[in-house]
């Protein structure tokens, strides 16, 4: 059993940005855009939020026959050994276990693809034709809504799909991004959720899947921070944090050619913990004098919540001399503050620049 199985369920997510026409620059400089969607009222889980394509890990993603696949398909043993050779961080979705049939680097990579096929109908292959520009291939010509249906109704497997088209699940140009655990005080629905990026020369048409969509939208990061701010969506904060750092990145060579350079890099987890201030709440992340030492990503200590209760969050601020916080004054308000470097050569939340940023 891998550590922490029943405290929370493993899940994937996809980052997919694409090439705007033309690489035209839009108004605030931006020459691509991000793939979001708002889910319905009736999903399980955030409904109403406005996230990225993802969802839980199946058995399907852990199967055999994937391994069949890609021989049947002569892809060299030692591309897929690249796929698992990362020597930094691995949080525990990653760590591959006795009971588990294919390396978890390349079956969580699976659950992602599989995910957002399902909730968009955008099928990623690997791209034989440019394997060295970084940059993902959406399939197009077959009957999307059909299979699309079939595969997320359970009729038809994720892998009989790609078998059909002889093509390859694109696991090289997705780039591990980022992994966030549901903070402890969620008790009854927690996730450790694995984020990759995968790059496109232009966008593919969308098919939202109606049950868990309610309207997808390809917008910059700066368009849908500042629709959040401004109370027209809600974005789940790992969402929010991670725009935030893609807000920094106006060119979308500039982030392949980033997102390569720390491919194997690894991920430090972030499982933010939460802190009543007397004007708002709080939530420190790994790199803060106030993230716990030794965190057991369990423990919920209601008391612990209320340590700083009669101390303003600026209060909180300026006493600390290392900083990875996200400050909460309202549903549509965060200020974020880091004053170190990201962990594990990543983007800093606040650019190079530094400072503070607000939503």
């Amino acid at each position: 059993m891998r550590k922490y199985e029943k405290h929370w369920r493993d899940s994937a997510s996809l980052i997919v940005v694409a090439r705007n026409r033309n690489n035209a620059r839009d108004h605030h400089g931006y020459n691509y855009k991000v793939l979001a969607f708002k889910r319905t009222e009736n999903t399980s889980f955030l409904p109403n939020h406005i996230v990225f394509p993802g969802g839980s890990f199946d058995s399907q993603d852990d199967s055999p026959e994937w391994l069949r696949m890609f021989a049947g398909q002569k892809i060299p043993p030692d591309a897929l050994q690249s796929v698992t050779a990362v020597s930094g961080p691995r949080p525990y979705i990653f760590h591959t276990t006795a009971g588990d049939r294919l390396d978890r680097n390349i079956s969580v990579r699976l659950c992602a693809l599989r995910e957002c096929f399902e909730e968009l109908g955008v099928l990623l292959v690997a791209n034989r034709q440019a394997q060295e520009t970084g940059y993902s291939l959406a399939k197009r010509e077959f009957d999307v809504p059909s299979w699309q249906s079939d595969v997320h109704d359970g009729r038809k497997r994720f892998l009989e799909l790609y078998e059909k088209l002889n093509e390859t699940p694109d696991l090289w140009a997705l780039y591990e991004w980022s992994t966030w655990i549901t903070p402890t005080h969620f008790r009854r629905k927690r996730f450790e959720t694995a984020f990759f990026l995968a790059a496109l020369n232009e966008a593919p048409d969308v098919f939202p899947e109606r049950c868990e969509v309610e309207e997808h939208m390809w917008k910059s990061p700066r368009e849908l921070l500042s629709a959040h701010s401004e109370g027209e969506l809600w974005l789940a904060p790992p969402q929010a944090y991670e725009l935030q750092r893609l807000s920094h990145v106006h060119d979308i060579d500039a982030l392949v050619a980033f997102a390569r350079t720390r491919r194997d890099k690894g991920t430090t987890p972030f499982c933010p913990v939460g802190y009543n201030a007397s004007d708002g709440y709080f939530g420190v992340l790994p790199g803060d004098e106030l993230y716990p030492d030794d965190f057991d990503f369990i423990t919920n200590d209601s008391e612990q919540m209320n340590r700083y209760i009669e101390l303003t969050m600026e209060e909180l601020r300026q006493s600390a001399r290392k900083l990875h916080r996200v400050e909460y004054r309202g549903l549509h308000s965060q200020t974020y503050l880091q004053n170190g470097p990201a962990a594990d050569g990543h983007l800093h939340v606040l650019g190079s620049g530094g400072g503070l940023s607000k939503l």
